[in-house]
């Protein structure tokens, strides 16, 4: 239950921006290795920031317009190389000039990058992994084109380790030949079927190799019915909670070894994840926490419990009971990457107001000041929409926990005994009114009022703040999808799709591919036409997600010809439709 003293979010005055921010999850914070210079990728404003950490002295470098810079590694010879998300590309920056050097294509969607000696890696969301020089001029190579939904990569000796962002799952790949050798995934827990998903961000562990900070998801019924369905005051056990794993791959054979550690208690939306020099401490970011003054954005761990432990953050209540404060754990702004220097010392990047913060002190709740702000500037990118999205709603969970980058999680849920799989929200909504999967939201206000206030124990939103909301989440774009390597299938699939004969098109048409209509296709009700944009990486479909792959729609398990007439036509010709669906 999420009672009134829960804490909650303040969003101030509603704001909308003409140009929607992009959900959370890519900003990324690298210091030099002195520690005395930070590089902050800002995708809000489309710049990188190089900070002297001595002076405090700010220079930008300016990207092109919805470039979105993203993860970002240093490479010892005064150069930074930046994933550029929504440009397909790695630029790289001139650190004594901050200019950019080169932009050099990689893949339609680049996440992760790792440098090692004078190679870079890049992880793709389409399944590619890259290696290109650190030289500027040199070119890049595709070594793998293997699963979807890539997104961190680590340097582990001959090995990538590389994370799946929906699944939390981590892929040993061979470095010489991009050979996929072994995957693992933190273990179940027994007591409640918790288990693992959303792995938000990967790092080096400091022992040979990864640290991912995740969210681990309860399995069990939930009575939707009930008040606060999805909510949990407490700082563990609630729907969704925050963990850490580390994956060691072992010498002696492919195999790749996940070690549980501890959950963290109230570390809503834990987009990064840090080890100090020493690696005596752990930092998170609960960027969740933002907009809520009493709960901790920063997360200082010294000591990685068992996988069953929850680690809380520190508490302070006033003599009426009411919860004060965030300690050390409080900065002014929404923090969203973190770092540590050579000295243990902490500097944590907000985006808004952009800024960098330096900690001053390890006393948590010193009268004192804890951290040393220096401004960054730029324009404002509040937005209403944007914030309740990404809230920690006072039940220790967020819309953008189950829907990653405004994306869907993967997982398929247990709602009052009836499977559902959660729905992306990429490109997906607009002009696709009634919503979810039975039609039951007329609006973005039944959202607002059914899931934010009575499932997931959120505050009464206004009119204005709801208006604020439907802005931001109709706008979420459409993710960036990987061409077929065979265009040719795709357009012999493509001319399936819109043929008569076969029937796609007469329900999944018009530009979010979809008639906005109820309809039962013997899958087991009626249901909504659902848009077909990302398709490719929306695994598992239908409904109840009973559909693993797209082959498996297309199988006992898709309603026949109930659902398209599709029963005779050949393998051939069914792989050439799925060749199209995947690249919608």
């Amino acid at each position: 239950m999420v009672g009134p003293g829960s804490p909650r979010p303040d969003f101030g005055a509603t704001v909308t921006q003409a140009n929607a921010p992009p959900s959370l999850g890519g900003a990324s914070l690298v210091l030099s290795d002195d520690g005395n210079v930070a590089f902050a990728t800002d995708p809000d404003r489309d710049r990188v920031a190089v900070v002297d950490l001595t002076t405090k002295r700010a220079r930008f470098v300016r990207l092109q317009v919805g470039d979105e810079p993203g993860r970002i590694v240093t490479d010892g010879s005064k150069r930074v190389h930046v994933v550029l998300d929504r440009a397909g590309s790695v630029a790289t920056i001139d650190s004594a000039s901050a200019t950019v050097i080169a932009r050099r294509a990689v893949c339609a969607a680049p996440q992760g990058i790792a440098r090692d000696g004078s190679t870079l890696y890049v992880a793709c969301t389409g399944g590619e992994i890259v290696s290109l020089p650190t030289n500027p001029t040199g070119s890049p190579t595709v070594l793998a084109r293997g699963e979807r939904d890539l997104r961190d990569i680590v340097i582990a000796g001959d090995s990538l380790l590389v994370s799946r962002l929906r699944s939390a799952e981590v892929l040993r790949i061979r470095k010489v030949d991009g050979a996929l050798v072994s995957r693992a995934v933190r273990p179940r827990l027994g007591f409640e079927r918790v288990e693992p998903f959303v792995a938000w961000r990967m790092v080096p562990s400091g022992s040979g190799g990864a640290m991912v900070v995740h969210q681990m998801a309860r399995a069990a019924q939930v009575d939707v019915q009930a008040p606060n369905a999805y909510a949990s005051e407490q700082p563990c056990g609630g729907s969704v909670d925050t963990a850490i794993t580390s994956f060691e791959p072992t010498s002696s054979s492919d195999a790749l070894v996940p070690v549980p550690h501890t959950l963290i208690g109230e570390a809503v939306v834990p987009v990064d994840i840090a080890r100090s020099p020493s690696g005596r401490q752990w930092a998170v970011i609960a960027a969740g926490n933002g907009h809520t003054a009493s709960l901790p954005q920063v997360h200082l761990i010294k000591a990685l419990g068992s996988g069953e432990a929850c680690q809380a953050p520190l508490r302070k209540f006033d003599s009426n009971g009411t919860r004060i404060g965030a300690g050390l754990g409080a900065v002014d702004g929404q923090a969203v990457a973190v770092a540590f220097r050579p000295n243990e010392s902490i500097v944590v990047f907000t985006r808004e107001p952009a800024a960098l913060h330096l900690r001053t002190t390890d006393d948590p709740w010193s009268s004192t000041k804890r951290w040393e702000k220096i401004p960054l500037g730029g324009e404002s990118r509040e937005d209403t929409g944007h914030a309740i999205f990404h809230s920690n709603t006072g039940g220790n969970v967020a819309c953008v926990s189950c829907h990653p980058g405004g994306g869907d999680d993967g997982r398929v849920w247990n709602l009052s005994n009836v499977a559902r799989r959660t729905q992306s929200l990429q490109g997906t909504l607009e002009g696709t009114a009634p919503y979810h999967w039975g039609g039951d939201a007329p609006t973005i206000a039944t959202f607002a009022s059914e899931v934010f206030v009575k499932r997931m124990g959120g505050q009464f939103l206004d009119a204005p703040q709801v208006n604020a909301l439907d802005s931001w989440i109709t706008r979420i774009p459409a993710p960036i999808v990987s061409p077929p390597i065979d265009d040719a299938a795709r357009l012999r699939g493509k001319a399936l799709f819109e043929s008569a004969s076969v029937g796609c098109s007469g329900c999944h048409s018009g530009a979010k591919l979809t008639n906005n209509e109820s309809v039962d296709v013997g899958t087991g009700g009626t249901f909504q036409v659902p848009s077909l944009l990302g398709l490719a990486l929306r695994a598992p479909y239908l409904h109840d997600g009973r559909a693993a792959t797209l082959l498996d729609r297309f199988g006992a398990v898709g309603g026949g010809d109930d659902h398209g007439s599709t029963a005779d036509l050949t393998t051939a010709q069914v792989n050439d439709l799925i060749t199209y669906l995947e690249s919608l």
